[in-house]
């Protein structure tokens, strides 16, 4: 069979004995028959390292769990620290002619309402941004009666969520379905926000409406420590990164 002989670092101790250890765990990911000693040559070193990552992602198994939850990798927000981006809740913002302090908006104080009559108006608008007020506060109407009874609880993009949600397709029967959220887009009732998870290793990414009523249950398992509110740079790092 063939052979790869190499020495050993320099320094000995426990490098010597990693690298040992290293070129065993290679040697059978890769299938060298008479592995012998450490991996000399670096170009050797480096292949059998993507091989380790390969076979470690290519396994559900007890290690490739442990380096889902690797804090190399990706670090848990600490109990009491701080949380950024800040989780926001279902509250849609409040409108301007709600407000009564007169601050930032105009002289007209907290403004007016949208169904206020054309002859009232301390100032008038065209149709068009008349009619978009309106729409503007039908939506905030029912955004509000939808936040009032849905499960969904404030959350970020870095939590990893575990849902259930009715299937409509399917006789209305629940699924669970658990991933990190990765992105939330707000746009009014037709905000999302989308989980990623790893399923069969396989990537799986599937969007959501915030304000959906098929959403029964909305549960926060942990609060992964992240720097930016796009998570989009997971598709591009091992799946152990993905995993729930």
């Amino acid at each position: 069979g063939a052979e790869a002989r190499g020495s050993f670092p320099s320094g000995g101790g426990e490098g010597g004995m990693a690298a040992v250890a290293t070129g065993t765990v290679a040697a059978r990911a890769t299938g060298v028959v008479g592995f012998r000693g450490a991996l000399g040559s670096e170009w050797l070193a480096r292949m059998s390292g993507i091989h380790i990552r390969q076979v470690m992602g290519l396994h559900t198994s007890a290690a490739s769990q442990m380096g889902a939850r690797d804090p190399k990798s990706m670090k848990l927000v600490p109990e009491g620290g701080k949380i950024n981006p800040a989780p926001r809740g279902l509250e849609p913002p409040q409108m301007s002619w709600l407000r009564t302090d007169g601050e930032g908006w105009g002289k007209g104080g907290g403004g007016m309402s949208a169904f206020t009559p054309t002859a009232q108006l301390r100032k008038r608008k065209n149709y068009f941004k008349r009619c978009g007020f309106i729409m503007q506060t039908l939506e905030h109407e029912e955004m509000t009666k939808l936040a009032a009874s849905s499960p969904v609880i404030p959350f970020r993009p870095g939590d990893v969520i575990k849902m259930k949600v009715e299937v409509l397709e399917n006789r209305r029967r629940a699924n669970y379905f658990t991933g990190i959220c990765i992105a939330r887009k707000n746009r009014g009732i037709g905000s999302t926000f989308v989980l990623r998870s790893v399923l069969a290793n396989v990537p799986v990414e599937r969007m959501f409406p915030i304000y959906s009523p098929m959403i029964k249950e909305f549960i926060i398992i942990e609060r992964r420590k992240v720097r930016r509110g796009k998570l989009y740079y997971l598709r591009d790092k091992p799946l152990r990164y993905s995993r729930v």
